[in-house]
């Protein structure tokens, strides 16, 4: 169990690992969860603050980073927002192949952290997994809980490249992961799995939808 502070003021924020088991890395390990999914309506955190029934909703973070950056530097701001939601996607912070691989382990850390924190102040976290190419297997996966139900998103894997990373990882998700239910924000992209899926339309498809009204 994590209690350590090493840093005058914590500058650091060792203190969204308080309590956590950590995973080789470093990760929080996050809790598993069995989510009651049906009827709730998904929200980005950009617009959860306009939510009127939050307790029939989850809040997610399938958004741009910038988004909720600020969530990152000051989250107990938020808390009075947050804890109202039925349940809270776990952040999702993002990593491209292209970085520098102590840029995507400082990401998905980032990510595992944050979710412990949230989950220690009183929001029910559903865990969230992403991925990129196969040699991100070895990490990104880490600190996820087996047989919880997690969340996904489809939110930039409709090139045909994408639809196979998306199906690569997917794959490789339930293989380690061996999850109860999926939760999948954005549009379906088909793929091979007896696995329960549950989907709910992304921000993007939300405001297309209201554009179009």
């Amino acid at each position: 169990m994590y209690t350590k502070i090493h840093t005058q003021k914590d500058v650091l924020r060792e203190r969204y690992l308080y309590q956590s088991e950590l995973t080789p890395l470093g990760f929080p390990k996050l809790l598993p969860v069995h989510a009651a999914l049906g009827g709730l309506n998904a929200v980005s955190f950009c617009e959860a603050a306009k939510e009127k029934n939050p307790k029939k909703a989850l809040c997610h973070f399938f958004i741009d980073d910038t988004r909720f950056e600020p969530l990152w530097n000051q989250p107990q701001k938020y808390i009075p927002m947050l804890e109202n939601f039925k349940y809270i996607c776990a952040p999702d912070f993002s990593f491209y192949d292209s970085m520098p691989k102590v840029v995507q382990l400082h990401q998905v850390y980032r990510s595992r952290a944050l979710a412990w924190w949230l989950f220690m102040n009183g929001c029910n976290i559903i865990p969230t997994v992403g991925w990129g190419n196969t040699e991100t297997f070895e990490f990104c996966f880490e600190g996820l809980p087996e047989e919880s139900t997690l969340a996904v998103s489809t939110n930039g894997c409709f090139t045909d490249q994408g639809k196979e990373c998306y199906r690569q990882g997917f794959k490789e998700m339930c293989s380690r992961l061996h999850p109860a239910e999926i939760l999948v924000v954005g549009r379906p992209i088909d793929v091979d799995t007896d696995v329960k899926i549950t989907y709910r339309e992304s921000f993007g498809q939300q405001l297309t939808r209201k554009l179009r009204g």
